[in-house]
């Protein structure tokens, strides 16, 4: 069977969505030209016509269980119990994140029953959902952070405000209101970065040593040491690549020796002595076939086991952190459109790579 009008047939080979006829038994009787252009250029094996190939006899043998769903889908067209099938698929490849919708409609012709399978590309609308749904995320966390961890500290300085009002002025109840006040404007800052910054707006030439060495000044480091290897000039936006710096040097301080871990075998195994300061190392990216900066620390390190969740929204392995500080790292990375990863230091720390920065010579 074949569109009988010249006109009809080259109206379907014109569509730009993936469509196939079937007849009552799921055998493939028509495909047009986008079905065989994303056969050949998909690696399928055979005639990318797939004409005479059983469609639905594939989808109900298939041990995947959405296949399975698609081929019951397709059969209740056929069967007539629904005049019409849709369902949303993944169709990922090694270069692209792909999403499809198939649909299936049944129809007669000169008496004879048959089913139209057409796939549409939905890659834009679904990734413009999945936009939306992160910022909604972020979006939700920054108001559970402002609701619930920024009440307790403001909480606090409330009480002893009170107090002093009750009792009278004593400067080490001030310095606790200090403390407090101090942890809120922390708590706001981790917020209003991860609400506002999604893209890059205002892109600089920026110095590494340069921005490195400045954004160390605005971090309470203690005894802890920066060593700036070497420098590079890279396009970036200084304001938000200062979060970067500030908030893995915050990481590698609060974190670095085995007195600010959590009780963990790994930490214990790992840790520094708690006198020995942590040492915190910034420099380029020496691999030829890359290009970026890194930041890494000789202090414990993270698990194995946990370096895929440390960048979640509210991580943290400590009790004073928002875990907020490496999600913001994170999200200012991909905001730049460079890649992250987090692996080990020669001494056992922790390693953050940053790839793909645009060189300035």
């Amino acid at each position: 069977m074949s569109p009988s009008s010249p006109l009809a047939t080259s109206s379907l080979e014109a569509l730009p969505m993936q469509l196939a006829i079937l007849d009552t038994d799921g055998e493939i009787l028509y495909t047009n030209r986008a079905w065989r252009t994303f056969g050949e250029e998909n690696g399928y094996v055979g005639d990318a016509a797939s004409i005479g190939s059983n469609y639905l006899g594939v989808c109900e043998v298939s041990d995947d269980v959405e296949v399975g769903d698609i081929g019951a889908g397709i059969r209740s067209v056929i069967d007539g119990e629904r005049d019409a099938f849709s369902h949303e698929y993944p169709c990922h490849s090694p270069g692209e994140r792909r999403w499809f919708t198939m649909r299936a409609s049944r129809f007669s012709h000169e008496g004879e029953t048959y089913v139209q399978v057409v796939h549409l590309n939905i890659t834009d609308r679904k990734l413009a959902e999945l936009e939306a749904d992160e910022k909604a995320s972020r979006l939700r966390n920054v108001a559970s952070i402002l609701s619930h961890d920024l009440r307790n500290p403001l909480s606090v300085a409330l009480g002893y405000a009170q107090t002093l009002l009750d009792d009278g002025v004593e400067t080490g109840r001030l310095g606790r209101i200090v403390d407090a006040l101090e942890r809120m404007d922390e708590i706001i800052s981790d917020a209003l970065v991860l609400a506002r910054h999604d893209s890059v707006t205002e892109w600089a030439t920026v110095e590494l040593e340069t921005e490195a060495e400045s954004a160390w000044r605005h971090v309470e480091t203690g005894d802890a040491s920066l060593v700036v290897t070497d420098s590079i000039r890279f396009e970036a936006d200084p304001n938000l690549l200062s979060h970067v710096f500030e908030n893995l040097y915050r990481n590698a301080v609060e974190h670095g020796s085995t007195g600010n871990q959590t009780a963990s075998g790994y930490a214990v195994e790992h840790g520094k002595p708690d006198d020995d300061p942590v040492t915190v190392t910034v420099g380029p990216l020496t691999d030829e076939d890359r290009t970026g900066i890194y930041v890494e620390d000789d202090g414990v390190g993270i698990p194995p086991d946990e370096r895929d969740t440390v960048f979640e929204d509210g991580y943290s392995s400590g009790t004073d952190g928002t875990g907020l500080g490496l999600s913001i790292v994170s999200q200012v990375v991909a905001a730049h459109g460079w890649c992250l990863d987090l692996t080990e230091s020669e001494s056992g720390g922790a390693r953050f790579e940053i790839t793909g920065v645009e060189l300035v010579d």
